[in-house]
């Protein structure tokens, strides 16, 4: 039913050095317990406002923006989506009668972005859908529509003699849009800052499945790997990037484990936030990390072990040259530890 939004959030994702202003309208036929119409906007991949035809409310998803967007500005925002609420009812009767259809479940969407790359090269795109597949698009470098199905060939015509509308879709989204991208991002300054992952293995109970957990980081892209004994995992499943509650991310991926394999399980991560790679061992819960523990704990006991005997070393020779004082030897133990806009 919202193909196009879904495709939109899935592959739409911008690297660590760009960053991306994106709208979502989602129109549909009356349909009990939903919504006729949604509206969402998108800074980079956190959300920041959303309204819907059953509360004809705007509601800002971010605390930047609501400290930031004065009362004027909010209730013009509000306005401008409610029109093009009213609007996309019409396209969606429009539509119904190009494609032959008097009833049933339809879905009408808008996906309008730009993005801003990190040399300070622009993109923007204006995508419209019908029922979850591509209808027509804006094509802004040569002023242009597109559509891949023959009925929409009659639509493409007449807007592209629409020469005052189509050139000012260009003006938004070469010029406006990105102006408002970067007014976002100083309302929300932290989505300038990659906030790198927390890594680490997880193994349920006795279950033969390995997993390496990254969590807590920000913007999404990331690349984790799996390898035994150095070597690369290709037989291994992720949970694809999910959401967090704060607007950060995680990912996780396994393989099939065999709790009796005594080979080097290690997961490598990386991510715009780290200065280089993060590589983590698993380390089993079993009697195989012994070794490691009754290693450390000799070792400590030879440091214990060894200073016993630097401390009787080093009072003899004090006596034999000063004499003996008790009180001096304490201080040798101290340590220190807006597609809404346009039409």
């Amino acid at each position: 039913m919202i193909g196009l939004i879904v495709l939109a959030l899935l592959c739409g994702g911008v690297s660590t050095g760009s960053h991306s202003l994106r709208y979502f309208l989602t129109s549909m036929t009356p349909t009990p317990g939903l919504p006729e119409y949604v509206g969402v906007g998108y800074v980079d991949d956190v959300q920041f406002l959303m309204y819907d035809s059953d509360r004809q409310k705007l509601i800002p998803r971010e605390q930047w923006m609501v400290e930031s967007e004065g009362p004027e500005s909010w209730k013009r925002k509000l306005q401008l989506i409610s029109e093009r609420e009213e609007l996309l009812k019409v396209i969606i009767q429009i539509l119904m009668a190009r494609t032959n259809q008097s009833g049933g479940i339809h879905t009408y969407q808008e996906v309008t972005s730009c993005e801003l790359q990190d040399d300070g090269t622009t993109s923007g795109s204006h995508q419209k859908g019908w029922d979850g597949r591509d209808y027509i698009s804006f094509d802004k470098d040569h002023m242009v529509w597109v559509t891949p199905v023959s009925w929409g060939e009659s639509v493409k015509n007449w807007k592209d003699q629409q020469r005052g509308t189509n050139q000012r879709w260009k003006r938004f989204l070469e010029q406006e849009c990105i102006e408002w991208l970067k007014k976002y991002l100083q309302y929300g300054e932290r989505l300038l800052r990659a906030i790198p992952p927390a890594v680490f293995f997880i193994r349920p109970g006795d279950a033969k499945r390995l997993s390496c957990v990254a969590t807590g980081f920000y913007p999404q892209a990331i690349e984790v790997t799996l390898r035994r004994e150095g070597m690369f995992l290709e037989e291994t499943v992720s949970s694809g990037i999910l959401p967090n509650h704060d607007s950060r991310y995680q990912i996780n991926r396994w393989t099939e484990f065999d709790p009796e394999d005594q080979g080097r399980y290690s997961c490598e991560v990386e991510h715009g936030g780290l200065e280089e790679k993060v590589i983590v061992f698993y380390v089993p819960k079993d009697g195989s990390q012994v070794p490691i523990i009754v290693g450390v704990v000799l070792g400590l006991v030879l440091l214990v072990v060894l200073g016993i005997v630097a401390v009787v070393i080093y009072k003899k020779k004090a006596g034999k040259e000063n004499g003996y004082n008790a009180a001096k030897t304490s201080d040798k133990g101290e340590s220190s530890s807006n597609a809404f806009v346009s039409a």
